[in-house]
């Protein structure tokens, strides 16, 4: 089945490469970005797929599992609400039917994974509209914007076959989508049916946390407010007994969120590459910084980390920034939409800083949290007007 490798994997890129053009308000510049981001998405790509070779991966997993077993496997895995089982059936075709190598798979999700990062682009150039002045905010005379969305962790778990591509995929969309529901609801369907299907309770976490952004949003009539407020509780109270079986949880009981987060960081914090930290001891401000910042260059241990250190070093120093500008009387002026990332991004935060304890499995879990803390960031800097023409701090 090589040639039809090959002939999937030249699709793949030659969709992707022309992607960007249907999309609708880019200019030359943006497009000129988004093909710098295709071609170092798909860069790393491969990196990842190397990667998981020599030093295996959950990819492999998910494509080799499919193979091994037969559909009824796949259906009952599905009927029983595994977490895998979603992933397994999305495999089944290109792995087993059409017998395709995990490489074409990892390109094959990479793309889903840049259009990802379209709908962020779009996030952006929607809310932050005058290009000129996004690109004056610098910060040691680099611009911020678009050199936020080359962060290579970003990238590196949106870019393989598994649930972060998906979820990365998903949740970007969702935002996307709930900015204009009308014209976009079947981007918010699509979303919510890839989110659930695998992590259900990042379903919840977006749905509380844009009905939060909806209820506290100035701009909206009580009414509009009800309305909206309305619609997601019941799509909140439709799957939270869904979220509770799925993660095995008996109920929102004090004694029993307890139990469960002793026995998740217990799983979660298993240390197979020396990247397990032990928070128990930790105050809940310092387990949020761990999980936000951490690896730093004192916790190196490979060159990944040291990699990954300087991301985060670069994530702090943008969080300093933000804490410099006044962001809390820049959000209270913000719309739903940034209330609504906030409140997600909080949550998310709170509830897995909580539960790891493994640096490795914190980069990964965090990808879903941080293109909504860029959105939220650039946007605060972008509204305080802090920079003048061309001018960096």
């Amino acid at each position: 089945m090589v040639l039809l490798d090959i002939c999937i994997c030249i699709i793949i890129f030659l969709v992707g490469i022309n992607l960007k053009n249907f999309f609708k308000g880019f200019s030359r510049y943006d497009r000129k970005i988004l093909t710098q981001l295709f071609f170092y998405h798909f860069g790393i790509t491969i990196a990842f797929h190397f990667y998981i070779m020599a030093n295996g991966g959950d990819s492999i997993q998910y494509w080799v599992v499919p193979q091994m077993g037969d559909f009824d496997d796949i259906l009952f895995l599905i009927v029983n609400q595994r977490a895998n089982s979603f992933v397994y059936l999305l495999n089944y075709i290109p792995a087993v039917i059409l017998d395709l190598s995990l490489f074409t798979g990892n390109l094959a999700y990479s793309l889903l994974g840049y259009i990802g990062f379209i709908y962020l682009y779009k996030i952006i150039k929607e809310l932050m509209p005058d290009m000129e002045k996004l690109k004056q905010l610098k910060f040691f005379r680099v611009s911020i914007f678009p050199t936020l969305l080359f962060l290579p962790n970003l990238h590196f778990w949106s870019s393989g076959v598994g649930k972060d591509s998906l979820l990365f995929f998903s949740i970007i969309l969702f935002v996307y989508s709930i900015r204009n529901v009308k014209k976009r609801f079947f981007g918010l369907f699509i979303a919510v049916l890839v989110s659930i299907t695998i992590r259900p309770h990042i379903t919840l976490f977006l749905l509380a946390a844009f009905g939060g952004g909806y209820l506290i949003d100035g701009k909206l009539k009580v009414y509009q407010k009800v309305i909206i407020f309305m619609i997601f509780i019941i799509g909140f109270v439709s799957i939270f007994d869904y979220v509770l079986n799925f993660v095995q949880l008996e109920s929102l009981e004090s004694t029993a969120i307890s139990e469960y987060t002793a026995e998740r960081a217990s799983v979660l914090n298993r240390d197979t590459t020396g990247s397990g930290v032990d928070i128990s001891g930790y105050p809940l401000p310092l387990k949020m910084f761990t999980f936000l910042y951490r690896p730093l260059f004192f916790d190196i241990n490979g060159i990944f980390a040291i990699l990954a250190s300087f991301e985060n070093l670069i994530l702090l120093l943008l969080t300093i920034l933000i804490i410099l500008n006044k962001p809390i009387a820049t959000i209270r002026k913000s719309n739903y939409l940034i209330k609504g990332m906030l409140i997600y991004f909080l949550m998310g935060t709170l509830a897995f800083s909580l539960i790891l304890g493994n640096l490795g499995i914190m980069l990964r879990q965090k990808n879903m949290f941080i293109p909504v803390f860029l959105v939220i960031g650039i946007w605060i800097l972008y509204h305080r007007r802090i920079f003048v023409k061309n001018k960096a701090i």
